[in-house]
């Protein structure tokens, strides 16, 4: 009788194991599942990180501008020395200037023996006194480079005639200033600005056919979303860590002076962080958001 009920008890102790151990492993594979989806969005949240940030001040719902990452960014002109992968290299560019503080930011610079590309306009100096300031970023060791006469979207975009005549006339200015043109241009936007895309094409070609070199970025210091003192420079160190090469988007203009403030702690942060600076040139492998 004893043996019956012995042999009762394991016909129903066995199912009762196997369902607790059915239970187990489904739970197991559900929290490996979770686990998987969970390293998915870390991944793409690092894949985000690396995004170009866009100048937001150049940006409305008219001139919409698309972002692309760093990894689909080509390089279409032939450097004359290709930068090693393995070495951490940053480019200071500076857009919009200059001003009558410029001065300052060229002081910060000279401290620390860093050079910078400045892409300049006619916004905020005009007649000599912008053709002196001029000189005295050339003279200083920086480079030059087009940003826009005007920075007016719709006057410089308008066709490809309007977009050369303003270039035209501000490189005009920067040979009265240091005595040769320049073939360094950013455009107001950027490359890929909704502005353009009308056209874009025949806008890029008539810039190669020039020899002129187009530079966009890869790093954006924040300053004209607003970000200012820790914020911006917790960006952009985040930013330029992001890259091995990284071109460096700051503005140089009277609402974002600043950035003058915050140039020591970046430079000291990035050359502890194993980044040396280079100036931004015709040698440069550019970055450009749009071929």
């Amino acid at each position: 009788m004893r043996k019956r009920s012995r042999k009762k008890k394991r016909k129903i102790f066995i199912p009762i194991l196997v369902l607790i151990f059915c239970c187990v492993f489904t739970a197991m594979v559900a929290r490996g599942w979770q686990e998987k989806q969970k390293k998915s969005k870390i991944a793409k949240a690092n894949t985000a990180d690396e995004t170009v940030e866009i100048n937001q001040s150049e940006t409305t719902t008219e001139g919409q501008i698309e972002a692309i990452s760093e990894n689909e960014t080509e390089t279409t002109t032939a450097p004359e020395t290709t930068p090693s992968p393995d070495e951490k290299i940053v480019y200071l560019t500076f857009d919009d200037g200059p001003w009558t503080g410029t001065p300052r930011l060229l002081d910060i610079l000279d401290a620390y023996d860093v050079k910078a590309c400045f892409f300049v306009t006619a916004q905020y100096m005009e007649n000599d006194a912008l053709v002196d300031m001029l000189k005295q970023i050339k003279d200083r060791g920086h480079n030059i480079g087009v940003h826009s006469l005007t920075h007016d979207y719709k006057k410089i975009y308008a066709s490809v005639d309007a977009f050369l005549a303003d270039y035209d006339a501000m490189d005009d200015i920067i040979l009265k200033a240091t005595g040769e043109r320049t073939k360094l241009l950013r455009f107001p936007g950027g490359s890929n600005t909704g502005y353009n895309k009308a056209i874009r094409t025949e806008l890029l070609q008539a810039v190669r056919d020039r020899g002129i070199v187009y530079f966009d970025w890869n790093s954006f210091d924040g300053d004209v979303e607003g970000k200012k003192g820790q914020e911006l420079i917790d960006q952009t160190i985040k930013q330029v860590n992001a890259n091995k090469h990284s071109i460096l988007l700051m503005h140089d203009m009277p609402s974002t002076a600043f950035v003058h403030d915050a140039m020591p702690t970046i430079i000291e942060r990035l050359k502890s962080d194993g980044y040396r600076f280079e100036l931004l040139g015709m040698s440069t492998p550019p970055r450009q958001f749009a071929q």
